[in-house]
């Protein structure tokens, strides 16, 4: 017999956020048998990005993989008005079939929704769903936010690792790993201060989520520095969406201090299994050489290497767990 005692104690084994949608599948499926499951993982787009939609729209797909493109979730009624009002639980009944819907939701926002369709006899009134649906969701809030920096709200190196490796999933993309480096930070700390400096790191981070999609991974990794690992559509270069946040950090007005620039280094991911710590080695040696020349400017690590600025560098015979 199912127990909700038990699903309690296999909650905690859980410890990311982006397995979170995936147990808790599984376990709906416990519930009832035979019903098919499915995890959809939820982006914000605007319209500048999108035509002919509303300023803001919600996008649902399918978390087989991580998607540039996600499918509207507008013509699907129960799933739109599931993540615009934030509901912890929907459910719809059609011919005897019965469609479930359970949102996963941090802070404002709907990250996942696990749909679960099929014969469910008395699904509405199943208080142990209830009762997993809420101790899931305060859980999930939990690990959200033990996964993201308290200033920028990017994730930490905390869910890098596992993050990565999923994000790489798509194939028809070409994925770059780039790090950024503000220039000069100590000095901005030194000179006004680092509640000054905080505001420029919570700025920072809103351009970086303002130029990049809302698929691409951002990270604070520590003070000053951040790491970016996106994809673009085969023939584009990842320098371009590079430069374009360059030049949007160049060009924006920080408060208090007016004019920060920034330095970066990148590097294509030619292998979905290329080592991590290899492909954060690399950017980090272009960013290097980046700050030692001249700075404000974003450096591929391939072309330093195919004009000999840098030597490359043998590859570890495994890869490295790194945090």
């Amino acid at each position: 017999m199912y127990e909700l005692a038990e699903d309690v104690l296999a909650l905690l084994d859980v410890r990311e956020s982006d397995s979170l949608a995936r147990w808790l599948g599984e376990r709906l499926a416990l519930l009832h048998p035979g019903a098919r499951w499915r995890v959809l993982r939820v982006y914000p787009a605007t319209a500048s990005r999108i035509k002919d939609l509303p300023k803001y729209e919600i996008f649902a797909v399918a978390d087989s993989a991580r998607q540039d493109d996600p499918v509207p979730a507008g013509p699907d009624k129960l799933l739109a008005e599931s993540i615009s009002g934030r509901r912890a639980m929907a459910l719809e009944r059609t011919d005897g079939q019965v469609r479930l819907l359970a949102t996963l939701i941090a802070g404002s926002e709907v990250r996942y929704v696990v749909e679960l369709s099929g014969s469910m006899p008395g699904a509405a009134e199943d208080e142990r769903l209830r009762s997993l649906l809420a101790v899931t969701g305060r859980y999930f809030e939990r690990l959200v936010e033990a996964e993201m920096d308290p200033l920028t709200r990017l994730c930490t190196r905390r869910v890098f690792q596992t993050q990565v490796d999923a994000g790489l999933r798509r194939r028809d993309l070409t994925h770059y790993f780039s790090i950024f480096d503000i220039d000069h930070f100590k000095r901005v700390n030194d000179t006004f201060g680092h509640l000054f400096g905080d505001e420029i790191l919570v700025h920072f981070a809103q351009l970086l989520r303002r130029t990049f999609r809302a698929s691409d991974l951002l990270y604070r990794f520590g003070g000053e520095e951040f790491v970016v690992v996106f994809g673009v559509e085969p023939p584009q270069e990842g320098l371009g969406p590079l430069e374009r946040f360059r030049h949007a950090v160049e060009s924006y007005q920080f408060p208090g201090v007016d004019r920060v620039t920034v330095s970066g280094g990148c590097v294509r991911i030619t292998e979905p299994s290329a080592p991590t710590a290899t492909l954060l080695d690399n950017a980090d040696q272009a960013l290097y050489y980046a700050k030692m020349n001249g700075r404000n400017r974003v450096c591929d690590y391939d072309a330093l290497v195919a004009t000999g600025a840098l030597a490359p560098k043998a590859a570890p015979k495994a890869d490295v767990t790194l945090f």
